[in-house]
C-alpha cells in the first residue's frame, strides 16, 4: 500500500501494535496472487493447504476419521445441512474455549447457517479485502461508499470505518428520493479518490431512477464500483459503467467465508481467483468429479485459515464457469448464482440462468424488477413489476422462453406491484420450485 495519508498512518501504526498481522496477510496475498503458478506461490499454497488438512485431522471428530489421507481430494464435500446438522463436530477441540467469532447468512433460501472463526481467518479477511479493494483503485484513506442493508457497528468497527473512511449508507428503502440522496452525497464529497460498494439490486434501482430521470453524473468522479453479494448481469455491468463513466467490477464473497474471487480493473470481465486464501474446485452437478474447462460447475473450496472451524471442500451452493487465461491461470469466466436457482428445459436438461437474464435486456425499459420461476418439469412462471399499465410484448417473450426451454413449455405471466426482497436485502431473479 501506497497511500501516505494520516488515515493510512494511523491505520498501519494500529496494526503495527497489535502485532504486524493485517500488514504480513497482506504481504503474502500479494505475493501469492502477483503469480499463482510460480515456485513461491505454490509452496506457500501446498504449506497452507497441508496445515489446515493436519490440523482438521488432529483437532476435529468430523474429520479425524480421514487421518491417513493422502490428499485433499481425500476428503468428502461437505454441504450446509451437513455442518448444521453435525456442528459440534467440525469445532476443533483447542479454539472451543478461545475467543471466536461467529459469522451467519441467511442464504438465498432464507434458512439460517452460521459457523466460527478464529481471529487469524478473522485478519486473512480483512487483508483480503484490502487486497482486493487495492486491485478496484481504492487504498485506506480514500473515500468508500457502503450501501448496504440493516448496518450495525461496535465502536470498534465506527473507529475502523473512519480510518478507512468508509460511509455508511442505510438503503434499505431505497426510492427516488433515497437514490437522490446518495447520488448527492457522493457528487458533493471532496475526496479526490471515491470507491462505491453495494449489491446489485440497489445499483439496478440506481439505473431504473437515471434511466427515467434527469440527473448530471458528471463530477461524480468514481475511481471504480464494486457490486458484491449478488448476480451482476452484463447488462448491469454495462449500463453502471456508462452511467458513472468508470468500472462496474463484481465480487464474489459470502459471510461465512469471505473473498473468493474478484473482477479487478486489470481483469474486468473475468474473475480473479483468491488462491492465497482458498483452494479452489469446480466440480460436476451429480458427482465429485472435476468439470473440464469452459463447463459450469458447483463452487467448492478449502478453507486455508478457519482453524476454530475448519472447511475442507465446502460446497458453497454457487456455480461458475472456470477458464485458463493466457498466463496459465485458472479464472471464473463467470459466477452464475447458486445451485439451487439451477433451470430446466423441457427435456430436463440444465440450462444456464444467463440465458433467462439475456431475455429481459429488451424490456428493462418496461420493467421495474422481474423473476422468472421454474415451477414444474415443464412450467415456468414469469414475474413482472412495470413501470406502466400494461406490457405488450407478451407473446414475443413468451415464445422466446419457448425456443430456449422447449415448445412444449408451458408459460404463464404474472404481474405484480412488487417482488419483495429475502431477509438478507437481496432478489432472486431466478427460482427453481421444481427442481429444489
Amino acid at each position: 500500500m501506497k497511500q501516505k495519508n494520516l488515515r493510512s498512518r494511523i491505520f498501519w501504526l494500529i496494526d503495527s501494535i497489535k502485532g504486524n498481522h493485517l500488514n504480513k496477510h497482506l504481504n503474502e496475498i500479494n505475493t501469492v496472487l502477483t503469480n499463482p503458478e510460480n515456485k513461491t506461490s505454490r509452496n506457500i499454497r501446498e504449506n497452507n493447504l497441508n496445515n489446515i488438512l493436519q490440523h482438521a485431522v488432529n483437532t476435529t471428530p468430523y474429520y479425524s476419521k480421514y487421518i491417513n489421507a493422502k490428499s485433499v481430494f481425500d476428503f468428502p464435500v461437505v454441504k450446509k445441512n451437513l455442518i448444521q446438522d453435525n456442528f459440534e463436530e467440525f469445532r476443533s477441540k483447542p479454539f472451543i474455549d478461545k475467543k471466536n467469532f461467529k459469522v451467519s447468512t441467511s442464504g438465498s433460501t432464507g434458512v439460517p447457517f452460521f459457523l466460527f472463526q478464529d481471529k487469524t481467518k478473522r485478519d486473512r479477511n480483512k487483508a483480503d479485502v484490502l487486497y482486493f479493494l487495492n486491485r478496484c483503485d481504492y487504498n485506506i484513506g480514500d473515500r468508500l461508499f457502503n450501501l448496504a442493508v440493516r448496518l450495525k457497528q461496535s465502536k470498534t468497527k465506527r473507529l475502523m470505518s473512519w480510518l478507512q473512511n468508509v460511509a455508511l449508507i442505510e438503503i434499505g428503502k431505497l426510492n427516488n428520493e433515497k437514490i437522490i440522496e446518495i447520488l448527492d452525497q457522493v457528487k458533493k464529497d471532496r475526496n479526490k479518490n471515491k470507491v462505491m460498494l453495494g449489491y446489485a439490486s440497489g445499483f439496478e434501482s440506481v439505473i431504473d431512477f437515471l434511466d427515467n430521470n434527469s440527473y448530471d453524473l458528471k463530477d461524480i468522479n468514481l475511481n471504480s464500483i464494486i457490486v458484491n453479494s449478488e448476480y451482476l448481469s452484463r447488462q448491469t455491468k454495462k449500463t453502471l459503467s456508462k452511467y458513472f463513466n468508470t468500472q462496474a467490477l463484481s465480487r464474489y464473497s459470502s459471510e461465512e467465508v469471505g473473498i473468493v474471487a474478484h473482477q479487478t480493473l486489470d481483469s474486468v470481465d473475468s474473475f480473479v481467483l483468491n488462491h492465497a486464501s482458498y483452494f479452489i474446485e469446480v466440480l460436476n452437478f451429480e458427482n465429485d468429479d472435476h468439470v473440464k474447462k469452459g463447463e459450469i460447475g458447483r463452487i467448492v473450496i478449502t478453507d486455508l485459515f478457519n482453524y476454530a472451524m475448519p472447511l475442507i471442500r465446502y460446497d458453497t451452493g454457487d456455480i461458475a464457469k472456470y477458464n485458463i487465461n493466457e498466463k496459465g491461470i485458472t479464472e471464473f469466466e463467470r459466477i452464475e448464482g447458486r445451485k439451487l436457482d439451477l433451470i430446466y428445459n423441457t427435456q430436463g436438461n440444465v440450462l444456464s440462468s444467463y440465458i433467462v437474464y439475456k431475455k429481459f435486456y429488451n424490456y428493462y425499459h418496461l420493467l421495474k424488477q422481474y423473476q422468472f420461476i421454474q415451477q414444474g418439469e415443464k412450467e415456468y412462471e414469469i414475474v413482472l413489476n412495470l413501470r406502466n399499465d400494461t406490457f405488450g410484448f407478451e407473446k414475443e417473450l413468451i415464445q422466446d422462453v419457448k425456443n430456449d426451454f422447449g415448445q412444449d413449455a408451458k408459460v404463464l405471466i404474472k404481474y405484480v406491484n412488487e417482488i419483495p426482497p429475502l431477509s438478507s436485502g437481496k432478489r432472486r431473479k431466478v427460482v427453481n420450485n421444481y427442481k429444489t
